[in-house]
């Protein structure tokens, strides 16, 4: 690829004129009659001039880093093969003194003014040497009449060559900044987006806990009525014949039993509409972790679940709600056990990542640390990953369907982000990420 890239480059135009110039400067020397005396000069030129071409295209290709040098120096040998063909075709009266001024004017307009002077002074005293023979019938005015244009050829064309990449310069400047004001307007319009959408779940999210409080609070007064009188039964029950009881008990047992699942519903929405903002302390993350870990490892084993926590410890310390941290964990974890019904292994792992491209408004670049959750369950399928996050989604018996949506209000209120990647049949992975504060994020 380097290569095909290098054939289509202003190198690549160079090259190809001079390998022109050079080639029609010799078919032309072999169309004109010569001095016997030169032929056999001419024909070892000949040889010596396509050997030198093939091993300048030979250079290029091997070593296309030291292009320029390349060029500049065989530019000088181009002169010295002018300066023969010149020799050969009668000297001063050789029409061949024309290939200097394509050389100069190729020089110049690759490489600027400066290396179009020198290349015209080359030029004049190689020409001049080429045609000593001729100089005692000549006038100096002569001579200078001939070379003078090649100065002005080599001016004229190096200003306007360097004129023409200031130009181009320029233009790929204001491409490369149009290009950073593009991406930075993508990036601006994506977080746009993402703080709407955020927006948005956000007043969701409110209105429908205004609901779940107030659905909660009329039911559970009911409940607590309904609650009340079952155990006022069961007192009653307890001075009936003994052939009548177990029957009864077992009745009052089950509307106790819907009674506190409908409790723990209530409970779920309340605490799901009063989510409370975080309080925020300095506090290290691995601790948390592990704390938890030990919490949940007795109540997994139970369920045929491994627990694996793999988190180092340097991990930056944040600002954080350490008992939400924990409850976001709690639901994760939790969710992945019941994704087992057979039994598997949950991870837990954490890292630092950044620093990440900070929005146009930031003053330095962010790192966050993220907290891994993956299990080897059946996984979610591709049409309700993204519906996870969404209240009262569940495919859970009995399941609310907040645990999820309260992880991820935790996780935009920590200003962090939690996300759900899964395949079916290979398990689920939560990422949760929470920002590192400014003065850890730039040491």
């Amino acid at each position: 690829m380097r290569n095909a890239t290098f054939w289509v480059t202003d190198e690549s135009s160079f090259v190809v004129l001079r390998a022109l110039t050079m080639l029609g400067g010799m078919v032309a020397i072999l169309l004109v009659p010569h001095p016997p005396e030169h032929r056999l000069l001419l024909g070892n030129t000949v040889w010596i001039f396509i050997t030198y071409k093939a091993l300048l295209f030979v250079s290029i290709r091997v070593w296309p880093t030291r292009l320029r040098a390349i060029l500049l120096g065989t530019t000088v040998l181009d002169l010295l093969f002018v300066s023969m063909f010149v020799w050969l075709g009668g000297g001063f009266e050789s029409h061949f003194y024309l290939l200097f001024f394509l050389l100069v004017a190729v020089t110049a307009a690759h490489f600027g003014p400066g290396a179009g002077f020198t290349t015209a002074g080359g030029a004049s005293v190689l020409y001049a040497l080429a045609s000593l023979e001729a100089m005692h019938h000549l006038t100096w005015n002569h001579f200078a009449a001939r070379v003078a244009p090649l100065f002005l050829l080599g001016g004229a064309l190096g200003y306007l060559g360097r004129r023409e990449r200031m130009a181009r310069a320029e233009a790929e400047r204001l491409n490369r900044e149009l290009e950073d004001h593009r991406t930075r307007l993508e990036r601006a319009y994506r977080e746009l987006q993402s703080a709407q959408a955020r927006l948005v779940q956000s007043e969701r999210l409110a209105t429908i806990g205004q609901m779940s409080a107030k659905v909660s609070h009329e039911v559970r007064n009911p409940l607590s009525s309904i609650s009340l009188n079952v155990e006022l039964l069961e007192d009653e029950v307890a001075t009936l014949p003994a052939d009548r009881r177990p029957e009864l008990g077992r009745l009052l047992g089950a509307v106790r039993s819907q009674v506190d699942v409908l409790s723990a519903v209530t409970e779920e929405y309340l605490r799901f509409a009063r989510l409370p903002k975080p309080k925020l302390e300095a506090a290290a993350l691995p601790p948390i972790i592990a704390d938890f870990a030990d919490f949940m490892r007795e109540e997994l084993r139970a369920r045929g679940v491994e627990l694996v926590v793999e988190v180092p410890d340097d991990i930056p310390t944040l600002r954080v709600d350490p008992g939400q941290i924990r409850q976001v964990l709690l639901n994760l974890v939790r969710n992945a056990a019941e994704a087992m019904p057979e039994g598997g292994v949950v991870r837990i792992a954490a890292q630092t990542l950044g620093p990440t491209p900070s929005p146009p408004s930031a003053s330095a670049p962010l790192r966050f640390v993220e907290v891994v959750v993956t299990d080897t369950g059946v996984g979610i399928p591709p049409d309700d990953v993204d519906k996870v996050f969404e209240p009262f989604v569940t495919s859970k018996e009995g399941g609310t369907g907040l645990g999820l949506p309260i992880s991820r209000q935790i996780a935009l209120e920590h200003g962090g982000t939690l996300r759900c990647e899964s395949v079916p049949g290979h398990g689920t992975t939560f990422r949760l990420t929470l920002p590192i504060p400014d003065e850890e994020s730039q040491r």
